[in-house]
């Protein structure tokens, strides 16, 4: 899935363990899913700030997600 990333904020790429169903996404604006090797997928998300950051990371455990890396990648 490939959609338009909002402008504003600072592009993270967030790597978990699993696959995540784009679908699912409804609760985070503008990230794009780019499925990797390994039973891994890399979320691209431009987020405005740490609480921000915070709520993306909290709802990724809520889900029972493994993340393996936050990179903030500008």
């Amino acid at each position: 899935m490939d959609q338009k990333i909002n402008k504003s904020g600072c592009l993270y790429h967030i790597r978990i363990k699993g696959d995540l169903n784009p679908e699912s996404l409804g609760w985070i604006d503008d990230a794009r899913v780019i499925d990797q090797d390994k039973n891994e997928t890399l979320l691209a998300v431009r987020i405005v700030d740490q609480p921000a950051l915070r709520g993306v990371m909290d709802q990724l455990w809520n889900l029972n997600f493994t993340v393996l890396s936050v990179t903030k990648a500008e």
